[in-house]
Parts: structure tokens; C-alpha cells; sequence
């Protein structure tokens, strides 16, 4: 079981892109967090749906697989535009497994 947070416009885009890996207009911060009682390894997209169809986001940083325990969390950033952002109403993020965790955007955007 996954439990996700997004803040849109976050503090993280400076850092990414002067201090940390020159990795520009990451203004969209996602934290990811086992809240289940087995490992699960989380991949590095997440999908956008809205009554009208799907967008598949596939540019996250880092850009490769996590194994998060019970109880651990990851971050995962990329560039949205938070316009369209608002259009859509779920976030669907897949395990390696295949299992689809669903979630109300409204409701996990910070």
C-alpha cells in the first residue's frame, strides 16, 4: 500500500537546478511512501487520468526504480505544468509487480 503527496511549485526546483544536479524546471515534488507491510519497488512514472483520456508522465528524476520497506518514503520531481495539472483528477502510480495505486489529485496536491 502506497500513500503519495504532491507539491506543485516547490522550494526543490532552486535546488535541483543551481545546488544539487543541474536539472532545471523540476517544479513538481512527489513523495511516495510505504505505508503496506512488505516491500514494494515503486517505478519512476505516474499516469494522469481525467474523463477524457490519460497522460503518462515518464520523466521523473530519479529516473530509475525504488525499493521502499515499510515505512520508507522516496521523492520523485519532474516538470508539470500545474495548469494542466489541474486538469485531471486521478494519479495512477505502478509497482514493478503491476499493481496500480490510485489517487484523487485534489486530494494529495499540497
Amino acid at each position: 500500500m502506497l500513500a503519495v503527496k504532491v507539491i506543485m511549485n516547490s522550494c526543490m526546483e532552486e535546488v535541483l537546478a543551481f545546488k544539487c544536479c543541474n536539472i532545471p524546471n523540476q517544479n513538481l515534488e512527489m513523495h511516495v511512501r510505504n505505508i503496506g507491510d512488505r516491500p514494494v519497488t515503486v517505478t519512476p512514472r505516474f499516469i494522469l487520468e481525467n474523463e477524457k483520456g490519460a497522460l503518462e508522465c515518464s520523466h521523473l528524476f530519479p529516473p530509475w526504480e525504488q525499493m521502499l520497506n515499510p515505512g520508507q518514503a522516496v521523492a520523485y520531481y519532474c516538470s508539470m505544468d500545474p495548469l494542466l495539472w489541474e486538469q485531471y483528477e486521478m494519479l495512477t502510480i505502478r509497482d514493478k509487480e503491476g499493481n496500480a495505486y490510485r489517487f484523487p489529485v485534489k486530494e494529495i496536491t499540497l
